[in-house]
């Protein structure tokens, strides 16, 4: 007797190539047959027909660092199909962090998308390894692997100093990566337009990198700039990729400058070029034309020296708020970009493309989706003066929703067969401490729109298609060999949806809205949701890299 079979369903298992009928047979954790198992006795019996069969999506790239340890339910992320969470990206982690940094390290996460959770934030461990073992403590519903942030190395070591890392802060951040690798982490990540990146030359993330090159392990990176500098930006993440020898992956890649909609063949054509030339380059993307950021790191770098306690004293000062502006203003701050005044840019820019996603406060809970233009207007107030006080009000923890990006780019790049779908959002909840403010909604409806919208609807891409760059591409990325595929002695991580159904539910007015049409997804083995009703069972793992 089998533990749980899947009868009457297509499977579309994860490599791109054509569905057909089988059933599935589970034993354990693993895929034990794959055939026709009508006669065969199971503990439990899914009937799939009519519906599609498929491996659970790999999130290549969120932000549930701390939302899967508030609430490892996952309930978004398990209503959308996903069974696997990559964590530690865009240079954002909890890990590694000396007692000496701690604060440091609180109160910045508190302005980044970690921090947007109403909850007294705190960090009851150091090292990476042990901030990954609470996931092993408390496995949550979905698995979860992690990228180690090169944000917090450089804060661990460095805090939020502007200068270059000598050879001895270097060597010793090394050192942390590795141990972080050694913890089970694919690969390390940066986050060149936020503090510390910003201060963080293209050498120093070359030596950085050169310490996950033993481990088999990626880089993964949140440009320098995804506007007007993108092109550059490419050619700055090559040369890390290139000097330290390690695979590059680029994060949410995007034309986020309307002075370049229309280039993504230039865009695509850079990755082109350097696979031609030998380089492992892949790269993600999410299928939204708003992107969704902190606003406190949309100031100019300087007002960050020192962490986040110098930049709201920073913000108090007259003179140090007209600098603030000019800067803005002028944007000539190199390899910085300004969101209110960017160069060359003639479609939604400045102060109307930015609306305000999630605020602490209760008294600024009515700026929630208005935008700074509207909210200046409303309080007859200067914009930049309603971005730095609503900073001090909420002592930076703000996230902002951006109109940066042409649908049409947005589609070309998706429609890429090497593109790996991703959310960028954390594990979200229509109820709870993980409910609140207006959300991105692709934290919630990201898989179902790839599906429902762009695949069945649109036409852009097969369903086969759609599931590969859910599945089978983001686990080559990071070295798992027994997921993301549908295969006999592979995990047992599945989804199972209604092709003609599934849609994406979350919008950006009321986007806690689960996605519809996924019925039943199973977890290493154990069903998370049955008939589109979670479980509570909690099968997640901590997965690493396959050796």
């Amino acid at each position: 007797m089998i533990d749980v079979k899947i009868i009457g369903g297509t499977i579309v298992d994860g490599s791109g190539t054509k569905r057909y009928r089988a059933d599935i047979g589970i034993i354990g954790d693993k895929i034990c047959e794959i055939g026709d198992l009508k006669e065969v006795d199971a503990r439990e019996s899914i009937d799939a027909t009519g519906q599609i069969v498929a491996p659970g999506f790999i999130d290549l790239h969120t932000h549930s660092d701390i939302s899967l340890i508030v609430d490892p339910k996952a309930s978004s992320k398990i209503h959308d199909g996903v069974t696997t969470e990559v964590i530690g990206n865009c240079g954002i982690g909890l890990a590694p962090i000396c007692e000496k940094q701690k604060a440091n390290l609180l109160s910045y996460l508190g302005t980044r998308l970690v921090g947007t959770i109403p909850i007294q934030l705190e960090l009851p461990w150091n090292t990476m390894e042990e901030y990954l073992s609470t996931f092993k403590k408390q496995p949550p519903a979905t698995n979860v692997a992690s990228l180690v942030a090169q944000g917090a190395v450089r804060i661990n070591e460095m805090g939020f100093e502007r200068d270059a890392a000598s050879p001895k802060q270097t060597e010793r951040m090394q050192a942390e990566i590795k141990k972080a690798m050694e913890a089970g982490c694919v690969g390390l990540s940066s986050g060149l337009v936020y503090m510390p990146g910003e201060f963080t030359s293209k050498d120093e993330l070359a030596d950085l990198c050169k310490a996950i090159v033993p481990y088999g392990g990626f880089y993964a990176t949140h440009i320098r700039s995804e506007g007007e500098h993108v092109f550059n930006a490419v050619d700055e993440a090559l040369y890390i990729a290139q000097k330290s020898g390690v695979p590059l992956h680029i994060s949410h890649l995007k034309l986020a400058s309307s002075s370049h909609w229309g280039e993504t063949d230039k865009l695509l054509g850079k990755i082109d070029h350097a696979r031609s030339k030998g380089f492992d380059v892949t790269f993600d993307a999410y299928p939204y034309a708003l992107g969704c950021t902190s606003l406190a790191g949309k100031l100019p770098p300087w007002v960050f020296e020192g962490g986040t306690d110098r930049m709201l004293e920073r913000l108090q000062s007259v003179t140090l708020r007209d600098r603030m502006r000019a800067d803005l203003k002028n944007n000539d701050i190199h390899g910085w970009e300004s969101f209110a005044y960017p160069k060359g840019c003639n479609g939604p820019t400045g102060w109307d493309s930015v609306i305000f996603a999630n605020v602490m406060t209760e008294e600024n809970q009515s700026l929630l989706g208005k935008t700074i233009e509207d909210v200046a207007k409303e309080q007859n107030k200067d914009p930049f003066d309603v971005m730095f006080d609503t900073i001090i009000q909420e002592k930076g923890r703000i996230q902002i929703l951006r109109k940066i990006m042409n649908e049409d780019d947005v589609k070309v790049i998706l429609s890429r067969p090497d593109c790996i779908i991703v959310s960028d959002g954390q594990s979200l909840s229509t109820e709870g401490v993980l409910s609140t403010g207006r959300p991105h909604p692709r934290a919630f409806g990201s898989r179902a729109k790839i599906l429902g919208h762009y695949s069945r609807d649109l036409g852009l891409f097969s369903v086969e298609t759609a599931v590969r760059k859910m599945t089978s591409l983001p686990a080559e990325r990071m070295g798992l060999h027994h997921r993301g595929l549908l295969r006999v002695g592979n995990y047992a991580d599945i989804t199972i949806f209604d092709y003609n159904k599934v849609r994406d539910a979350a919008t950006f007015i009321v986007p806690q809205q689960y996605s519809e049409g996924f019925s039943y997804v199973v977890v290493n083995g154990k069903v998370a949701l049955r008939n589109g009703v979670e479980t509570s069972e909690f099968s997640g793992r901590f997965v690493e890299r396959e050796k």
